[in-house]
């Protein structure tokens, strides 16, 4: 994996936590909109605690919802800490704006005062020293 490809996880990483976290938060509202039937009244339960089954399923998919995100947050945390040890300020601030808040080169280049190409040079100079100082 090159550096580039372990920095564009980070993205991707947030986009898959705030799905789950959607996910888990609509399994949540439908278990609180359940009630329980009436046993014997017509379209009643009948033979079974079937609110009781289905809330343990969704108390399942919760869990294992909550499980992923805790080992995507770890990844997450990884590529975090693998920028901030870069020693430049400079090409930190480029994969942080570049990587970690998803800026266009312009945009990089206008908020930090200088030019396209300036921030491709530090970029360049930036993905050397996180290929060499942590992915090795």
């Amino acid at each position: 994996m090159t550096a580039k490809e372990y920095l564009m996880q980070y993205r991707q990483i947030e986009k898959e936590i705030n799905r789950l976290l959607e996910e888990r938060a609509r399994w949540a509202a439908l278990a609180e909109k359940m009630t329980p039937s009436l046993s014997g009244m017509p379209g009643g339960a009948g033979g079974g605690d079937r609110l009781g089954e289905t809330v343990a399923k969704i108390v399942d998919l919760e869990r294992e919802i909550d499980a992923k995100v805790d080992e995507l947050m770890g990844h997450y945390r990884k590529i975090r800490e693998a920028v901030s040890q870069i020693p430049d300020a400079k090409e930190r601030e480029v994969l942080l704006r570049r990587y970690m808040q998803g800026q266009s080169w312009e945009e990089i280049a206008e908020r930090m005062g200088v030019t396209e190409r300036w921030v491709y040079q530090v970029h360049k100079r930036a993905i050397f020293s996180l290929h060499f100082s942590k992915l090795h």
